[in-house]
């Protein structure tokens, strides 16, 4: 069961009726797409009247590994992680990275098979608050609000997973280059975009030496579909790097 192993970074008071959260953790939470459309004495209100802790954790902890039952809502209210897999050669990918005031795992919430898919690690001083899952449910009932947000967020991820499926699924370099930038210019909305990860993590995310990337970007450089300098990449042929996914 998640968390059963982590007592220690358990931060008091933290109860059904906890105040603390309350007062310090109200701010970050009305960000969070769980409470969106709701004032902070509601939600303040709302982390009182729920079971629920927080617990710290430091850069590089562990705080759940592939295979753990996910039996309660991630709410990140600082700092941030990762959730990373490993494949059947043996190789660790990362599949996403998320920062306060982000919920995590939703999907794995509920369901029969409510196990966690990644390893999620720490990548920073990180706290968190976790709300069980009979607690989330009566809050689900018992407020529209809430619920409709939580649908939202179920549904974007469960998009997020099939964008990342479909990645993975690329089998060249430079397939997965394009993917991953055309993304990046739907979400930025121009074609000049300013990558916010690095190298090293593109190679995690997309299973690949880093080396591999530097490569590949170099030879899209070359052949005139991209143009970058650092992080900025500016998208010359958008048609061409269409045909990459195919």
């Amino acid at each position: 069961m998640l968390q059963n192993n982590h007592d220690n970074n358990l931060i008091e008071p933290c109860n059904e009726r906890c105040s603390y959260c309350f007062l310090n953790y109200t701010g970050v939470l009305s960000s969070n797409s769980l409470f969106k459309g709701l004032r902070k004495r509601e939600i303040g209100d709302i982390i009182r009247n729920v079971h629920h802790s927080v617990r710290e954790y430091k850069r590089g902890e562990v705080i759940a590994h592939e295979g753990d039952a996910c039996d309660r809502l991630i709410l990140i209210v600082k700092g941030s992680l990762i959730g990373e897999m490993m494949d059947f050669e043996g190789r660790v990918l990362r599949v996403e990275q998320r920062s306060a005031p982000e919920t995590v795992a939703t999907v794995f919430i509920f369901g029969e098979n409510n196990r966690l898919p990644v390893t999620i690690t720490a990548t920073e001083e990180t706290r968190l608050l976790f709300i069980p899952r009979e607690d989330l449910l009566r809050l689900l009932a018992g407020n529209g609000t809430v619920l409709r947000n939580f649908m939202d967020i179920m549904a974007d991820r469960a998009q997020f997973l099939s964008r990342h499926l479909k990645l993975l699924g690329l089998n060249s370099i430079k397939g997965k280059i394009a993917h991953y930038l055309l993304e990046q210019v739907k979400q930025q909305g121009r074609d000049e975009v300013r990558i916010p990860h690095t190298q090293t993590e593109l190679s995690e995310m997309f299973g690949v030496a880093r080396p591999s990337i530097a490569r590949a970007l170099r030879a899209m450089n070359v052949e005139g579909l991209i143009s970058s300098r650092g992080k900025e990449i500016r998208i010359i042929e958008k048609s061409r790097l269409s045909i990459l996914l195919r």
